[in-house]
């Protein structure tokens, strides 16, 4: 999954970004059990991929709600 640039998610409305928000919260409580249950996770950088991801929606919609 290509990681979503600001721009991007500027151009998403805001359904959009609350699906898309919604979506990667979920993905990443799924990625964070299988570490938790010690079984292996196919890609250790998507965690981080995620993350930043959540981070860019969430600042988008900070500065969209001014």
């Amino acid at each position: 999954m290509p990681q979503l640039k600001a721009k991007d998610i500027r151009k998403m409305s805001p359904e959009e970004r609350r699906e898309r928000l919604r979506e990667l919260r979920i993905e990443l409580i799924r990625l964070r059990g299988m570490l938790a249950s010690g079984s292996p996770v196919e890609n250790p950088n998507r965690i981080k991929e995620i993350k930043r991801t959540i981070a860019r929606i969430l600042t988008v919609e900070r500065e969209l709600s001014k």
